[in-house]
């Protein structure tokens, strides 16, 4: 019994007093302090009668002022493959400043591996490199011509390849250009080594070695807690795993089995169109509907599908040309009728589907596969989803309001990358660019994402929302930012309805997950142009602290 009379186990596990707890309720309320018992909210507060609420065992927390959140929910990422990638070469800018850093480090690692044993690099972005443009068959030949060599833009949507890596692949000037895919060629016809879309990269990833698919899973899980650690020092409790296939859906469950799983996770297993994964047709045929899971850490939250590629590289498929190109539309990866086919049977199935449109092109066809599909099956709160929602006109506003689409938005992009997506659109289409003003007068809920641009995923999108500023400090679309209360609701309570679980977390009141982030400052209150410079002092998932900032 406690001194007050009470047994212990009626008492909080854990309080945290002296506080601005803003707890995005539907009131918008802000308490002093808050109270967890069993890894679920108690109760908000005054510190005074939060401070009631603890007994003898309960560890007491006291802020100082700080600010407390509910937990950020990143609603798009990628996160676990992370850990195959540690022979990887990292090219991304930073440091890389120019081609020829590219191709400097990629000789290093040529230097450690015999010859003919493949070079991976990875996420080297064109427009922050002093050339500003994408490095050639040429460029990396210069690295090595006596290794095959793959290199990843960032984002997963294009890539180049040396001309031993293209000629492994039977890649020449004779190659048709696959469906949905493009194979850059010069004016001579001649490959450049630039590969757009899977259709094209795969060509060549089809001939670098695999491991099997326990290796991949041990080496996952080995990695994982490094992975881990930087996502929870960014405040994140929940991510969206976005087309999961078995080895990644076997690492995240191995680390739940072994108690190592701290964060949660929503999977997005991989739809055919256009992965060629399985999950519509394994799941379906097993009964599963979307929200079957492993407890509340892990579980299947849709379908992913695709339609188009990337802004920056200029693959989004749009209805009118990329500024200074005339001839570019952007790349659509599949047909209406095999994405409409998809999204059908994962609706009867009683899927979500999560469907890739960027482009405006892309966005009406997935707009076209969900209406299809609810007019065979009418249903009111299907919770569908498009992923990321780029730019986007204002009869789609209707429609995914009518139709009842939620989405993903990557506004993490507009500080990282938003320049380069504002060279391809130019000034005038910046008004449907991710607009979050737009969505939410509409009444269309809309979570937040970086999909892997960029560093303290939740901060920066939340300083895309409100500023719309970009890193060469241009503002795209003044217009569609939204205040700083509405853009936490996007990485919080709005993840939370993406992934249809509202009622358990995104929000900071009774009953509900106890996932927390507190701050190193009030960003309700502080000049916006700060927000960007935010530090997580400590992530707590589950009444359980996770992270301290040392």
């Amino acid at each position: 019994m406690s001194a007050q009379g009470f047994p212990e186990e009626l008492y909080a596990d854990l309080v945290l007093v002296n506080g601005k707890i803003i707890t995005v309720d539907s009131s918008d309320t802000i308490a002093e302090a808050v109270a967890v018992r069993d890894g679920r909210i108690l109760k908000a507060g005054s510190t005074a009668e939060i401070k009631r609420l603890a007994g003898r065992r309960t560890r007491i927390i006291d802020l100082k002022g700080r600010t407390v959140l509910p937990g950020f929910i990143d609603s798009h990422e990628h996160c676990i493959r992370r850990g195959l990638q540690a022979d990887w070469v990292n090219c991304a800018s930073p440091p890389m400043t120019s081609i020829d850093d590219i191709v400097e480090a990629l000789r290093a690692k040529a230097a450690e591996k015999p010859a003919g044993e493949w070079i991976i690099g990875n996420w080297f972005d064109e427009s922050k490199l002093k050339e500003g443009r994408f490095p050639t068959r040429y460029d990396l030949d210069r690295a090595s011509t006596r290794h095959p060599i793959y290199l990843g833009r960032a984002g997963g949507h294009n890539a180049v390849a040396n001309s031993l890596a293209l000629r492994l692949a039977g890649i020449d000037r004779n190659t048709p250009q696959p469906q949905g895919g493009r194979i850059e060629k010069d004016g001579s016809g001649e490959p450049t080594g630039r590969l757009d879309e899977l259709a094209a990269m795969n060509l060549v990833r089809a001939k670098i070695p695999t491991t099997s698919t326990e290796e991949e899973v041990e080496i996952m899980v080995r990695n994982w807690p490094q992975v881990e650690e930087e996502l929870l020092s960014w405040g994140l409790t929940t991510i969206h795993e976005a087309h999961i296939k078995a080895p990644e859906a076997l690492a995240y469950q191995e680390l739940l089995n072994q108690g190592r799983l701290r964060l949660r996770v929503g999977l997005m297993l991989d739809g055919m169109t256009p992965y060629q994964g399985y999950a519509t047709s394994d799941l379906s045929r097993q009964g599963l509907h979307t929200g079957f899971g492993w407890g509340d850490k892990l579980r299947v939250i849709g379908v992913k599908l695709g339609v188009d590629g990337a802004m920056g590289s200029r693959t989004a498929a749009l209805h009118k040309p990329y500024e200074n190109e005339p001839e570019n539309r952007g790349i659509v990866r599949v047909t209406q009728e095999e994405l409409t086919e998809e999204t059908v049977r994962c609706h009867l199935a009683g899927l979500r589907v999560c469907i890739h449109a960027i482009g405006d092109r892309a966005i009406d066809m997935a707009l076209d596969a969900v209406e299809e599909a609810l007019r065979r099956r009418p249903r009111e709160d299907h919770r569908h989803r498009i992923e990321h929602a780029g730019y986007v006109e204002e009869p789609q506003l209707e429609r995914m309001r009518r139709l009842g689409v939620a989405v993903s938005a990557s506004i993490g992009f507009c500080y990282p990358i938003g320049d380069s997506h504002l060279d391809a659109l130019g000034e005038e289409r910046m008004r449907g660019y991710y607009p979050m003003r737009s969505f939410r007068e509409y009444g269309i809920v809309a979570g937040g994402n970086s999909d892997g641009f960029g560093r303290n995923w939740a901060i920066t999108g939340i300083y895309g929302c409100v500023t719309r500023r970009t890193q060469r400090e241009k503002v795209l679309a003044e217009e569609q930012a939204i205040s700083v209360m509405d853009a936490i609701r996007v990485y919080t309570i709005n993840g939370a309805y993406l992934e249809g679980v509202e009622d358990e977390k995104g929000s900071l009141e009774p009953g509900k997950l106890a996932d927390m982030v507190v701050l190193d400052r009030d960003i309700l209150t502080i000049d916006p142009e700060e927000i960007i410079d935010t530090k997580v002092l400590m992530t707590i998932v589950g009444g359980e602290v996770v992270y301290e900032r040392r």
